[in-house]
């Protein structure tokens, strides 16, 4: 009997081919998938143990530590910032070689990315590059899912009291009427800052919110002559801060000015008046009735200084109204006050000429005219009798150069004053020099004396003169004066007053012959003739 034998065919050896390549196949996958969960059971005991030490660094600080001081070199991190984490804890199992620390702050955000553990904090830059996050999460990949499997912080720290911003406003130095300039101070872990303005102090009305990251905003668009009230918050990531300090600031004003004048001639004048804050201007203007301003010799005017001297005015003596504005830009004060000033006028060039004398039986004084350079020349006249009162009133100002004529009395004394002033429309000048001019009525000669008294004696020798309204009103007797003699006898006198006391005589004729005098303080008469009498003495 033949024994036959046979091998595998070409297709049952491409099947055992098949199957050990499958089941080869199979035993890889299963390694390697093995080995995928063995490092991250890895990864999760390191991203674990790494999450229980920031959260004791967090019971030590009150915060979390920054991202810089966790990326730092392995040595600092486990000596300094996380105390008893072994350096391999910070190798992620495929970190690429010579990794000694894994860490990194870059947000994982897919599967595809290095293999690391993202430190993401709260993204505030005292976080990103100072010392202290508020909040952490910790990511890495699952290599087996290809998920980001993430671990967060057990704590949520929000700002304290001393997390508050101080802050301060001014008005913007180039137009603070409608823009103020606010600052406050940076507040560490804040991501953001909520400003607030408003036209009260509750921050109820008006109220606009402005969110930034920077610690300054800029106010524009507001009211002059506004009070405004700021305030301003730090965010983070955990939430809001406290308000700061409530800043009170007002936008500029332009303040009305206070405006004095003086004159400084009779035609030129000076307005001025105190700066006023923000101004960089002023308008100036003039009027003659307070009503329209700017016309006339009046002017609108513009400066940069503190006062404005006008002129000319026209004709002195005028009342001139001034008012002035203070300027910036646009902006423009209320008008000032209204100043009054009235330009002086001078004095009539000479004073005017006056002369005294007699017409007939009055006493005349009589001016001569003057000139004014401004306005119109006025006079007056006033006369008294014997250096008594004036009996004219003075300022009976009149165009008409004046003369006087008043009756006058025989050694009385009569004198004239004359005196000018230029009148403008508002004001009078000056009085001119008063120049005075007298003139003293003459007393006439007077008649000889009578005599009185018997016509003879019987003892003595006495002559009585008479002198009764020999003399003028007013005027009174002086230097009377006897002389005597007995006939055939001695020739005596002159005696006064007519009175001649001489030894008794037992007979005989006396003659007499007297003469006297009219006068007043002023004026006295010539001597009268002399009289004669004839008395028989026994």
């Amino acid at each position: 009997m033949r024994k036959t034998t046979s091998g595998f065919t070409m297709v049952e050896l491409l099947v055992v081919i098949a199957i050990i390549g499958i089941l080869a196949t199979i035993t890889f996958m299963g390694f390697g998938r093995y080995q995928a969960d063995t490092r991250d059971s890895a990864r999760s005991n390191q991203a674990t143990l790494l999450a229980e030490s920031l959260e004791k660094y967090y019971e030590q600080n009150g915060e979390y530590p920054g991202c810089a001081a966790l990326t730092g070199s392995a040595s600092t991190v486990t000596t300094s910032v996380l105390p008893g984490v072994q350096p391999q804890t910070l190798v992620t199992p495929k970190a690429p070689s010579g990794t000694t620390n894994s860490i990194q702050c870059t947000d994982l955000t897919n599967s595809s990315q290095p293999d690391f553990f993202a430190y993401v904090g709260d993204t505030s830059s005292t976080c990103l590059t100072g010392a202290d996050c508020l909040v952490f999460q910790l990511k890495y990949v699952q290599e087996s899912t290809g998920q980001i499997v993430t671990i967060s912080s057990r704590h949520k720290t929000t700002f304290a009291v001393n997390g508050a911003p101080v802050l301060t406003s001014t008005p913007d130095g180039t137009n603070g009427f409608t823009q103020i300039n606010s600052s406050w101070s940076a507040i560490a872990s804040s991501t953001s800052y909520d400003f607030q303005r408003s036209t009260s102090g509750d921050f109820s009305t008006s109220l606009v919110t402005n969110n930034t990251t920077n610690t300054s905003i800029i106010s524009s668009g507001l009211s002059p002559n506004t009070t405004y009230f700021f305030r301003v918050r730090a965010n983070s990531a955990t939430g809001n801060g406290p308000w700061s300090n409530v800043y009170v600031m007002s936008t500029w004003s332009l303040a009305a000015p206070n405006v004095s004048a003086v004159a400084n001639s009779s035609k030129t004048f000076t307005s001025s008046w105190a700066a006023i804050p923000h101004a960089t201007s002023y308008n100036v203007q003039c009027s003659y009735d307070n009503t329209n301003w700017g016309g006339g010799y009046c002017g609108a005017s513009s400066t940069t200084a503190l006062s404005f001297s006008w002129g000319p005015t026209g004709q002195g003596g005028t009342l001139i109204y001034l008012r002035t504005q203070a300027v910036n830009g646009s902006y423009t004060s209320n008008w000032s006050n209204v100043a009054s000033v009235t330009s002086p006028i001078a004095a009539p060039v000479n004073p005017p000429g006056l002369s005294a004398g007699m017409a007939g039986g009055y006493a005349v004084g009589t001016a001569t005219a003057t000139s004014c350079t401004d306005g119109t020349v006025m006079y007056e006249m006033v006369y008294n009798i014997n250096d008594g009162a004036w009996n004219a009133a003075w300022n009976a100002w009149s165009t008409t150069v004046p003369s006087i004529s008043v009756g006058a009395n025989q050694g009385y004394k009569y004198t004239f004053a004359v005196s000018a002033i230029c009148r403008g429309t508002s004001v009078d000048s000056a009085q001119s020099a008063i120049p005075s001019a007298y003139v003293v009525d003459p007393i006439s000669q007077p008649s000889a004396p009578n005599y009185l008294g018997p016509a003879s004696y019987t003892h003595n020798v006495n002559g009585d003169p008479s002198y009764s309204g020999n003399c003028p009103a007013g005027t009174w007797v002086v230097n009377g004066t006897f002389h005597d003699h007995f006939v055939g006898g001695s020739y005596y006198g002159p005696h006064p007053w007519g009175y001649v006391g001489s030894p008794w005589i037992a007979s005989g004729y006396v003659e007499y012959w007297g003469s006297y005098q009219c006068t007043t303080n002023y004026y006295a008469s010539p001597m009268s003739p002399e009289s004669y009498n004839y008395l028989r003495v026994y």
